[in-house]
């Protein structure tokens, strides 16, 4: 009876043992995975933050790029350090990458708030519609997007023209919404524009740019010789040039581009043309405003980054920053 007993006790203490190392075996793995949930969640952190300041980094890197070229220079051409293409710099685990593009170069959507005189639309308003069509849109869309464009960034709340809207159309619109009646801040604010569907925002939108003022200059150095288009916009109504004239003239472009405005207009092209003082003060050699869009990798973290930079006394600063996680 007493052996039995014993038995049985020792049984029972052996039970007793296991289910205590079975807990204590539960408890440290869940210690474990809850301690490498928290190491990768810091580290996941400390990537985050390292390419966080990487991306402020490529604003530096920016700044410094735009300064060097304007130190001893104020012409601004495509055989400069800024128009390297796919511009690569490596950094300890990681790299920024990116390309800055002038901002001068493209067409100032922001031009268009400039009332018609006399019942003949006004000078922006007309270039608008030309580059619209000579990039295949209809003249009606074209003439829709144009006057629905300047109503958009008026600061009135009544159209100026037939085919414009103002925040009577876009208040009937499934997602009700209001004109901005200011300045857009980013080109991507036109697909709110009553003609502007995907495909006509896709085929127009590299042609264009919103700066934060209402000058339009365009710098005849910086023009890309694919967007040869920007130039024939601007001078189609006033001068019989035709877009294979204009990209001749591109074709012949000077390695570092034209001294000043006087050189471009001395081109064979505009002999025997009188050229207006409104159209001749659309054409610059120089720029003031920039975009650089970038990529800042550590390790396997990504972060898009586009900046804007104005310059001012030959240095550059930046007005405009975004950035956002890459899937």
């Amino acid at each position: 009876m007493t052996a039995l007993y014993y038995k049985q006790q020792r049984g029972v203490a052996l039970i007793t043992v296991l289910m205590i190392l079975a807990i204590m075996v539960t408890i440290a793995a869940t210690m474990t995975g809850r301690l490498t949930l928290s190491l990768k969640r810091t580290e996941g952190l400390t990537f985050s933050q390292k390419v966080y300041w990487y991306g402020q980094a490529s604003a530096q890197l920016g700044k410094k790029i735009l300064d060097e070229n304007f130190s001893d220079s104020s012409v601004v051409s495509l055989d400069q350090m800024w128009a390297t293409p796919n511009m690569v710099f490596p950094l300890e685990n990681g790299q920024i990458a990116g390309r800055i593009r002038d901002l001068r170069s493209c067409f100032n959507i922001n031009t268009m708030a400039v009332a018609d005189q006399g019942g003949i639309p006004a000078l922006p308003l007309r270039q608008f519609q030309n580059l619209l069509e000579v990039l295949g849109v209809s003249e009606y869309g074209a003439q829709m997007i144009a006057e629905s464009t300047r109503d958009w960034i008026d600061e009135n709340d009544s159209s100026d023209a037939a085919l414009g809207a103002e925040d009577s159309y876009y208040q009937a619109r499934d997602v009700a919404h209001l004109t901005a009646n200011n300045l857009m801040t980013d080109i991507s604010e036109l697909r709110s524009v009553q003609g502007v569907g995907p495909k006509t925002y896709e085929k127009i939108e590299p042609y264009l740019c919103a700066i934060p003022s209402r000058e339009q200059k365009i710098n005849v150095n910086t023009v890309d010789i694919e967007q040869v288009e920007i130039l024939y916009a601007l001078f189609k109504d006033e001068l019989n040039i035709s877009l294979d004239d204009f990209n001749s003239l591109l074709q012949d472009r000077p390695t570092s581009g034209w001294a000043n405005a006087d050189e471009f207009f001395a081109m064979n092209i505009f002999q025997g043309v009188t050229i207006t003082a409104p159209l001749k003060a659309q054409i610059s050699v120089s720029s003031d405003f920039f975009q650089l869009t970038s990529i800042a990798a550590f390790e396997d973290r990504l972060l898009a980054v586009d900046l804007t930079f104005q310059v001012n006394a030959k240095k550059a600063e930046v007005i405009r920053y975004q950035s956002g996680g890459i899937k």
